[in-house]
């Protein structure tokens, strides 16, 4: 789940103020976020990893909802026209990355890579 605008107000203080975008990863998922006043965040997604759940504190399950693997593409702007942002998702042989999380001894990945979900 997103974290409160007034958190990720707190989250990018430290940037310059000129800063008009902010790229972030890691999340796993996909976010465009127009902070009144402040940059633009954008996180395409996940390229090979669609959830996950980490127990370490604070205990947090992120989930993409699809297998797809995904990028972003941005374009600034040009005279006369805006930003523009992308997040494009892409089909991939993610049964094949499943077996191989089976083979290893990951279950959960192996759920998590063919349905974008943890399993309950």
């Amino acid at each position: 789940m997103r974290a409160p605008l007034a958190a990720v107000r707190r989250r990018l203080k430290s940037l310059d103020p000129a800063c008009r975008i902010a790229l972030c990863g890691h999340s796993h998922r996909s976010e465009l976020i127009r902070i009144p006043g402040g940059p633009v965040v954008f996180n395409p997604g996940s390229v090979g990893c669609p959830a996950y759940s980490d127990d370490t504190p604070p205990a947090h399950v992120s989930q993409q909802g699809t297998p797809h693997a995904r990028y972003g593409i941005v374009e600034l702007d040009t005279p006369g026209r805006p930003d523009r942002f992308e997040a494009i998702a892409v089909d991939y042989n993610h049964e094949a990355a499943a077996k191989q999380a089976e083979q290893t001894g990951r279950p959960e990945w192996a759920y998590a890579l063919r349905t974008g979900f943890m399993n309950d």
